[in-house]
């Protein structure tokens, strides 16, 4: 941390040796009448020239206002970012290609210093926390044998700073990077990459939270305006979303991968401390929050921290952990109980629609299939991204496919089964692979097209299944 913090220091430092009108004149163009004409003229070469792609003749004329005007647009920063990277790509020169590197490490660096006075010329949010992830992404992207001391740095000061503001793959990349720097130094990060993870997945559900949000927010506008604006909107974040998901899955991923710690390496760990720590607050929530997001619900610490937890401050974490452990013990009935006070708890609807979902797990184990999917629809009207509860809607309907007194009717349920487990994969890319693998196993449950055939229906028709399930459907 220390060596970074000097890097960047020097960087300043060294960009702050230029010629910097508007900055000692507090004026953005420049001190003089003359020095406002060369940085507009400079602004106006290089605009012309970036929009033709002629990034050699923009290059000098860029440089200019950057050095000299440092604060007269803030787009010198991003056309800035855009140039130079265009500028990478294309030599082949080495030393030429780390020079440009160089320079858009300098141009975040001189980005985050003015930080302040960009801001006040836009609207749009500026932070240097944001701007730190930049420069981390281009500094693994384009520097050879990036430095994993200095990568880490870079990209947790960017995640504090930023927290559930942060872009969802910084936070993706922070997670992954801490995960190679515990295995390259497993006594010296062991307890840092646990809590890199608690952070990474806390400050992720902040991300999705904030994107469903918006996604409301442009949907209702879109019912009041019938602008197709505010549909793309929506369309657009719910594509974040997706990606999103993904990078939330690697986090996962990552720390699993790791070997940091499974659910026996955890219990291990917290079990013989749960006792003496029974009333710090603080530290039962810390094993309840990493030992839920590792799926430890069966694990003794987990539950005896839960229950401790519980008595001193209801939490929605907690009430779940109660309820596992009222299901551990066989009664059902006190588990829902107290995972419907969970949900009632919860505030943030990422984690309301996924304790929804394991509510409705623990309703399948126990074949109240039913009930199960009252659980299920639940998570999936808080988060329609959510592809978990349409798998979980299909392994009831799997569980449960007999309606009719023929076999062929009954096996017509696996169209329904079906039916949730394409959706799966079409609102949430992170489940694809799950959901795929049902898929082939469940295609092949359906009946044949001559025995529906003999019982008047053919491949297009719609069908109702009976039952509980009571659900329409299209035959295949």
């Amino acid at each position: 941390m220390k060596k970074h913090f000097l890097l960047i220091v020097s960087l300043f430092a060294a960009v702050g040796a230029f010629a910097q009108n508007g900055i000692t004149n507090n004026n953005r163009w420049g001190a003089t009448a003359e020095d406002s004409m060369k940085c507009v003229n400079a602004i106006s070469v290089y605009d012309a020239n970036l929009k033709n792609k002629n990034y050699a003749e923009a290059y000098p004329h860029w440089k200019e206002v950057f050095t000299n005007y440092p604060v007269a647009r803030v787009d010198t920063y991003t056309k800035g970012e855009q140039l130079l990277k265009a500028m990478i790509a294309a030599e082949a020169d080495a030393a030429k290609k780390a020079a440009y590197v160089d320079e858009l490490m300098a141009l975040y660096d001189q980005q985050i210093k003015y930080i302040d006075k960009l801001q006040e010329i836009t609207k749009t949010p500026l932070s240097a926390g944001g701007v730190l992830g930049k420069r981390a992404l281009a500094y693994i992207s384009y520097v050879p044998k990036a430095s994993l001391d200095s990568t880490y740095n870079m990209l947790s000061k960017s995640v504090q700073m930023e927290k559930g503001m942060s872009e969802y793959i910084v936070t993706q990349q922070f997670m992954k990077i801490s995960a190679q720097k515990y295995k390259a130094n497993k006594a010296g990060h062991g307890e840092q990459v646990i809590q890199d993870y608690l952070d990474a997945s806390t400050y992720i559900v902040d991300v999705l939270d904030k994107y469903n949000e918006r996604i409301k927010h442009y949907e209702n506008r879109f019912k009041e305006t019938d602008d197709p604006k505010d549909s793309l909107r929506a369309d657009g974040f719910t594509k974040m979303i997706g990606a999103a998901n993904i990078a939330r899955s690697n986090i996962d991923a990552y720390f699993i991968n790791s070997g940091a710690a499974t659910c026996q390496d955890l219990d291990t760990i917290y079990a013989s401390k749960i006792e003496e720590n029974k009333s710090n607050i603080e530290y039962l929530n810390k094993v309840i929050a990493v030992m839920g997001k590792l799926d430890c619900e069966q694990s003794d610490a987990y539950l005896a921290a839960s229950e401790y937890a519980l008595a001193i401050t209801p939490t929605a974490k907690a009430a779940m952990g109660v309820g596992y452990r009222y299901f551990k013990k066989g009664d059902a009935v006190k588990a829902i109980e107290l995972f419907d006070q969970a949900i009632g708890l919860e505030t943030s609807v990422t984690n309301k629609a996924e304790m929804c979902c394991k509510a409705a797990a623990v309703c399948f184990s126990i074949k109240k299939y039913s009930d199960a999917r009252e659980y299920a629809r639940k998570a999936i009207e808080l988060n329609p991204n959510y592809g978990k509860p349409y798998i979980l809607i299909a392994q009831c309907y799997a569980a449960s496919p007999n309606w009719h007194n023929e076999s062929a009717m009954n096996k017509c349920t696996y169209f329904a089964v079906l039916d949730k487990l394409y959706r799966a994969k079409a609102v949430d890319p992170s489940c694809a692979k799950e959901a795929q693998k049902f898929i082939n196993t469940y295609s092949t449950h359906t009946p044949s097209s001559e025995d529906l055939f003999m019982r008047g229906y053919s491949k297009g028709q719609s069908i109702t299944i009976g039952g509980w399930i009571n659900e329409k459907t299209t035959i295949r």
